[in-house]
């Protein structure tokens, strides 16, 4: 039984074409889902305090959310293939769209960045937003009618606000973390609160 103030968080087994991928749902009745990808390569993981951050602020939201570990990782199988990342979280995707309904967001942090904008464009008949958490290096392009927004921390962000608002373009938005550093060890809240408002408000300024 989930009591008032407590979020269901089940695990979930995604199917990735013979690899079988460890993942965590929450539950939740508002759209749009929330898929979050986590870095590939070493450091990465579900476990990252951003990545389950903006999880659970989803879920706190009422928004249904989806974190998982790319092959090899965790309880994942397989073995570790940075080059199959976009693979990884297509397949999260599809899982989730099963599991909650087809209108989805995204979010990434770090080098999952790059994985997150492809998977968005791929899918744009369901995803329509995006949430970049420190992204390593603005993204080279970005698919028409996506609304993205980047999450920076204050100090150490590898690409700069103002680079990233000019490489998002008129329908994106750069959200800087006071006091927060690349591994977000403070301001996690904040965090959670600005990416749960675009995929909210639809990309929206607040107020609108």
């Amino acid at each position: 039984m989930v009591l008032d103030g407590q979020y269901l968080e089940r695990p979930a087994l995604v199917d990735a074409g013979g690899i079988t991928l460890e993942g965590l749902y929450h539950r939740g009745t508002r759209r749009p889902a929330l898929l979050v990808c986590p870095a590939p390569g070493p450091g990465g993981g579900m476990d990252a305090p951003a990545v389950a951050e903006l999880a659970w602020a989803a879920a706190r939201a009422g928004h249904p959310s989806l974190r998982f570990q790319h092959r090899g990782v965790g309880a994942s199988t397989g073995v570790p293939d940075p080059g199959r990342a976009l693979d990884d979280a297509d397949a999260a995707l599809r899982h989730l769209a099963e599991t909650a309904g087809p209108r989805l967001a995204v979010a990434a942090l770090g080098a999952a960045a790059d994985t997150a904008l492809a998977l968005a464009a791929a899918h744009r008949d369901v995803v329509d937003r995006v949430v970049l958490v420190a992204p390593e290096r603005p993204p080279p392009a970005i698919a028409a009618g996506l609304r993205v927004l980047a999450i920076v921390p204050e100090v150490g962000a590898a690409a700069g606000a103002a680079v990233l608002a000019a490489a998002l373009g008129p329908g994106g938005r750069v959200e800087v973390i006071e006091g927060a550093d690349p591994l977000f060890r403070a301001g996690l809240p904040r965090l959670g609160r600005a990416a749960v408002e675009w995929i909210s408000r639809g990309g929206a300024a607040p107020g609108v």
